[in-house]
């Protein structure tokens, strides 16, 4: 009986045996099938064959990590369009605590995280991006909107040098665009200017004029976002970025979406071009920062003081003395509408057109302080708390505009109802800015 037992345990053990071989085989198998579908060698693969995930103009192969997004999902993928990232403004680098970004954004649920890159490619930090602003769609939701993300840099010890958005589920990869990190310099007694965006056909040598104008009221810097521009005009803003006061920053020269527009007045789309021109407005406003005195104007307008004060001077000696809690100073505009004929003298845009329109709030301008103001647009300054804005209803400086009036045939336009009368002050610097623009003019090769 003993030995009939003894042979169904011998028995027992050897299937146990060979059932644990079995097992053993099945998990070292399934094992190698892991591997073999890791998410890094897979996704790895998936970029060297179908090059970047993120704005590729490349057709992938669908795989495992290139599947169009859930649209719960947000994916930086055609969603957002980052035009400029710029750090806090400090003097020690290593008190930076964010860096923002000003995109154009399309995404659904604004959920993103910011990769920041040192010198090293492989090197990153990943954070969480924060939204800081949205600008206000106005009467109409817009595609792209204009939105600031704030990433938080305060535990990073290396230098910043590229930035990326990517999705929740989206990885960090120093193969796809990147964004370079702009340190926003600290000047706190200089006075700037946003010029926001040049594009097309840019006369040059009013465009000199215009540097050479600002040179002579003691503007420090001159931040220009440029797309497109003509040879010599191109050939300008080189010049006076070699010279030191321009900052000149990219802007996509075919504007991101389905909607085909430009600045131009014919291709200018009210909802969407608005929110383009604020991303610009955005940038500088992180830029300038950290300037005592900042201005948005475009390039063919001039800040003009009776006396041709210096704009530092005239702030110090005239506007702070009077109103000590103001954050901002909004200027009348005189038009000197160029299709009211030559009334006074060639070649300089200021000398030629001496016939403008009496001071006005119409398509008005700003000065303002950056250490007072939460927020600024084109025409409008929002300050902190405890200071105002002031409107400067009679004060001894005007923002000159030289224009086109917009669609001239049509005499319902406002810039043709305008009251016309003679303002020869310009006349008084013309021989010291003429002798200046044609000096530049020489050394930037211009025939023109």
């Amino acid at each position: 009986m003993k030995t009939r037992y003894s042979k169904y345990r011998k028995v027992i053990f050897l299937l146990m045996f060979i059932s644990l071989l079995f097992i053993l085989k099945t998990n070292t198998l399934m094992n190698k099938t892991k591997q073999k579908l890791n998410p890094i060698n897979e996704i790895e693969r998936v970029q060297t064959m179908c090059g970047e995930l993120c704005k590729t103009s490349r057709v992938g192969h669908p795989g495992l990590f290139f599947q169009k997004p859930p649209k719960n999902i947000d994916s930086c993928s055609e969603a957002v369009h980052i035009i400029s990232a710029v750090t806090q403004g400090k003097r020690d680098s290593d008190l930076i605590e964010f860096v923002v970004l000003n995109v154009l954004d399309g995404s659904v649920r604004s959920n993103f995280d910011c990769c920041i890159y040192g010198d090293a490619k492989l090197s990153f930090h990943r954070v969480k991006a924060v939204v800081k602003e949205t600008y206000p769609q106005k009467r109409r939701v817009v595609s792209l909107k204009a939105r600031q993300y704030q990433c938080f840099v305060h535990n990073i010890s290396s230098p910043m040098k590229h930035i990326q958005l990517v999705g929740k589920k989206e990885f960090c990869n120093s193969s796809h665009i990147r964004q370079p990190v702009l340190y926003a310099p600290v000047k706190e007694n200089k006075f700037a200017i946003c010029a926001k965006i040049a594009y097309n056909y840019l006369n040059p040598l009013h465009l000199i004029e215009w540097f050479e104008y600002q040179k002579m009221m003691g503007v420090d810097t001159v931040l220009i976002a440029l797309q497109q521009v003509n040879e010599d005009a191109y050939a300008v803003f080189k010049y006076y970025e070699r010279e030191g006061i321009a900052i000149l920053i990219s802007f996509p020269c075919k504007l991101p979406g389905n909607i085909d527009r430009n600045f131009e007045p014919h291709k200018w789309n009210y909802h969407q071009s608005t929110h383009d021109e604020q991303v610009a407005v955005y940038s500088c406003k992180e830029i300038l920062k950290g300037f005592g005195f900042v201005a948005v104007v475009d390039l063919d307008e001039y800040i003009v003081h009776k006396n041709f004060s210096s704009y530092t001077e005239m702030f110090k000696s005239e506007l702070l003395p009077a109103f000590p809690d103001a954050a901002a100073f909004t200027l009348r505009v005189s038009f000197f509408i160029t299709d009211w004929g030559v009334s006074g003298v060639e070649p300089l845009l200021t000398s030629k057109y001496i016939r403008g329109s009496k001071p006005i709030f119409n398509r008005f301008k700003t000065i303002y302080m950056p250490n007072r103001t939460a927020t600024v647009d084109t025409h409008v300054v929002w300050p902190i708390k405890g200071y105002r804005r002031i409107m400067l209803r009679s004060h001894n400086v005007i923002l000159y505009h030289y224009r086109k009036c917009k669609n001239s045939g049509n005499t319902t336009d406002v810039c043709m109802t305008f009251a016309k009368h003679g303002d020869t002050k310009m006349m008084n610097i013309m021989f010291e800015l003429y002798d200046k623009v044609v000096a530049v003019k020489r050394r930037c090769g211009i025939s023109a």
